[in-house]
């Protein structure tokens, strides 16, 4: 449909997940996304079913409990199976643009490689914490991953993070669906991904940001930082945004598709 916002899918992976799937759009840079959120619960018993419906998200948001060594190390499992999801859509895209030849030209072919960021949640707790934004980031730079720290209770760089997924995901389409774009053949166990502007963005939650001292809220069972705002709809950014605007009423059609999207983020990152 015309004008409607680009899909973007995100999965989130790691310890202490919700295992739900929601949906809500976002604006970034001026520009609507709608985004398909998967937030699994990464225990063993999940983990099948996550490799057999999640792999073929456009994003992945791998997150650890800054206040739990064991959380960092479960990562691995998911980074090894993205890892091979690179290798084979590398593989895919350029069996089938061999195969298409000349008339591949102007057209989608494949999917571009999935985008990866690691996120340290819990940076609030300072006196708990047992990983250091250094070992978290030296983890993401290893795996060619962008790197975040976060706080659920705080707000801190949540906003940031999923704008980062999204621009990411916006840049790697772009690279991987230009005319002269050439997918070389992968090598077996390459692990290939196109060259992007900036390859591990980091946005590390500063010391120097003071945090209230006396912030007596019970952690919230997800990120809430969006429970009060108002939602995004599909019309122009600045008609609606921080609600300086009240959009017109839904149908009961629209209340209907957007009821998921009332409850987004307050169910991310169930920590």
């Amino acid at each position: 449909m015309p004008g409607s916002p680009e899909k973007i899918s995100i999965t989130i992976c790691g310890d202490g997940g919700c295992e739900d799937s929601y949906s809500v759009t976002r604006v970034v840079d001026g520009v609507p996304y709608f985004l398909s959120i998967t937030d699994t619960a990464g225990q063993e018993e999940y983990r099948g079913l996550w490799t057999a419906s999640n792999l073929e998200s456009d994003a992945f948001l791998l997150v650890y409990d800054i206040t739990n060594q064991h959380s960092l190390h479960t990562l691995d499992y998911f980074m090894d199976m993205i890892e091979i999801e690179t290798e084979q859509r590398a593989e895919q895209s350029h069996r089938l643009r061999q195969e298409l030849g000349d008339s591949a030209a102007g057209l989608r072919v494949g999917m571009p490689p999935p985008v990866k960021i690691v996120a340290g949640n819990k940076c609030d707790l300072k006196e708990s914490r047992v990983i250091g934004a250094p070992q978290g980031l030296e983890y993401a730079r290893r795996h060619g991953c962008g790197f975040m720290e976060t706080s659920a209770r705080e707000m801190v760089n949540i906003e940031e993070t999923f704008s980062l997924l999204i621009r990411r995901v916006v840049e790697a389409r772009q690279a991987f669906y230009q005319p002269t774009a050439l997918i070389p053949e992968p090598a077996h166990g390459s692990g290939w991904v196109p060259e992007l502007n900036s390859t591990a963005s980091t946005i590390v939650h500063s010391p120097s940001v003071e945090l209230p001292s006396k912030h007596v809220a019970p952690r919230q069972r997800g990120f809430g930082w969006l429970r009060e705002r108002k939602r995004v709809h599909q019309q122009p950014a600045d008609r609606y945004r921080y609600g300086k605007s009240d959009p017109p009423t839904p149908s009961h059609r629209e209340k209907q598709q957007n009821r998921p999207a009332a409850r987004t983020w307050r169910r991310v990152w169930c920590f």
